[in-house]
């Protein structure tokens, strides 16, 4: 996942390196690579196609995405880079690979970044006490 820079950079010729606050509105990034069977592809391909779902790449489709922290994977809205490319076929296994773009990260997490950080190790699975401490006491 690559994400983008929230900030501006400025390197000034003389004194202290300037950072500028630009946007919270970031989009991500994701390279995807699937490997399907044979009647997967022709699935795949007529999905792809098709002005019902994904309109021959130009529509916005949810996919789940893992984010890379301990909830798997969570549902997001994306949208093709570019077309996908089938990359390999093997005998009955066929491999495509696309970058897809997200205007936004959904991620169930957000909403207790502070609390996960500051949370004490060795605290245990921690989704169960916000759901069960946490989450009660915050009307």
């Amino acid at each position: 996942m690559t994400q983008d820079t929230a900030w501006l950079t400025t390197q000034t010729a003389v004194g202290p390196l300037i950072i500028t606050p630009i946007t919270t509105d970031l989009k991500a990034t994701w390279t995807l690579q699937w490997i399907f069977t044979l009647a997967q592809a022709e699935r795949f391909k007529s999905w792809l196609r098709s002005p019902t779902y994904c309109d021959r790449g130009r529509a916005w489709f949810q996919m789940p995405i893992d984010l890379g922290d301990t909830q798997g994977v969570q549902r997001q809205t994306l949208h093709f880079v570019d077309m996908p490319v089938q990359t390999s076929k093997n005998g009955n296994i066929v491999t495509w690979t696309a970058t897809v773009i997200s205007n936004g990260i959904e991620d169930i997490t957000e909403d207790y970044d502070d609390w996960i950080v500051e949370a004490q190790p060795g605290y245990g699975y921690w989704l169960d006490y916000l759901i069960t401490e946490v989450m009660p006491r915050s009307d």
